[in-house]
């Protein structure tokens, strides 16, 4: 979940010169500072700091190369971004917390920052943005979720309904159209005309609905191409068990295709098995991270098969 905020009577930061910049990020550093937050100096981290910081979704490689920008953490709290695309944005994200602990901890934060600082704020628009879709409450609510049944049969359909309606659906796509392993994520176009709970509340209801599609898609796989279905998740077992080059979008997929049969109890893991951690683990960033060292395109594909193969010891055999 992330929060857009911009100070009222001032640029919008892509219209700010390097003095305006500055001036900005002393004065909201200052305000930050004082609710017990550290600042993270992103110029001096190492590259391999920076990679994880990107590869978790918390900054993105713009941002890192801006002058005159600020990053503040503070344990189990929002993280806080000073001048990145508007003067102040909070983020929040978690695995474990519900969209509704979530947007009560990110408008707790708010609430405290608008004690000190006056937003820019229209009585007809709501709080003002550079980007129209993400003026009027400045929120942006967005959820991950596994589509295995739907990406396999097709979500063409479904996703321009939900176009339709004001909601976006939106993935990481291979060659043939397909999402990469079967991830999506979900939220609005545009937050703008309705107050800021009944968003939360609107994707709570979308989020139910689509799972609902996704299990009855399950079933027809299941029923109607239980061949083809245990060929793919067999096949992608043999793959992850036996390669000893493999590319992280086809990990990605292979993994896919493995969780969804343990879901559907054509594999039986000795473990618990939890596809995002495992994916996260394997991913490019994270093998560096874990090596300790930047490494070419072929190493990571060499050492992230060594580490599938152990992978699938330790969970199937």
């Amino acid at each position: 979940m992330r929060l857009y905020r911009n100070v009222d009577s001032k640029n919008f930061v892509k219209n700010m010169n390097d003095d305006e910049l500055r001036e900005n990020l002393e004065q909201l550093e200052e305000i930050v500072l004082n609710l017990g937050y550290e600042k993270l100096d992103i110029d001096n981290l190492s590259s391999l700091k920076k990679l994880e910081l990107i590869e978790k979704g918390k900054l993105d490689k713009k941002f890192i190369d801006r002058k005159h920008k600020g990053y503040y953490i503070k344990d189990n709290k929002p993280d806080i971004l000073i001048n990145s695309y508007n003067h102040i944005e909070l983020s929040i994200s978690s695995a474990e917390k519900s969209l509704d602990e979530l947007f009560n901890e990110i408008y707790e934060l708010e609430e405290e920052l608008e004690n000190h600082v006056h937003f820019a704020f229209d009585p007809n628009f709501g709080y003002l943005t550079p980007n129209v879709l993400t003026a009027g409450t400045g929120l942006s609510p967005m959820s991950l979720i596994y589509l295995p049944a739907l990406n396999y049969f097709g979500v063409k359909e479904m996703a321009s309904g939900l176009s339709r309606l004001g909601y976006t659906l939106g993935s990481f796509r291979d060659r043939s159209g397909r999402a990469i392993g079967s991830i999506f994520t979900i939220g609005f176009e545009s937050t703008f005309g309705e107050e800021e709970k009944s968003y939360i509340e609107k994707l709570k209801i979308i989020i139910n609905e689509i799972s609902d599609i996704e299990m009855e898609n399950r079933k027809k796989l299941y029923l109607d191409n239980i061949i083809t279905l245990e060929d793919m998740v067999n096949r992608s077992y043999g793959t992850l068990a036996n390669a000893r080059v493999i590319s992280e979008e086809e990990m990605i997929n292979s993994m896919s295709n493995i969780n969804l049969g343990v879901e559907l109890s054509i594999l039986k893991p000795n473990r618990d098995f939890d596809f995002f951690s495992e994916v996260q683990n394997l991913r490019n960033g994270h093998l560096q991270i874990d090596r300790g060292s930047i490494l070419d395109l072929k190493s990571r594909d060499i050492l992230r098969a060594n580490k599938t193969r152990a992978l699938m010891r330790e969970v199937f055999r």
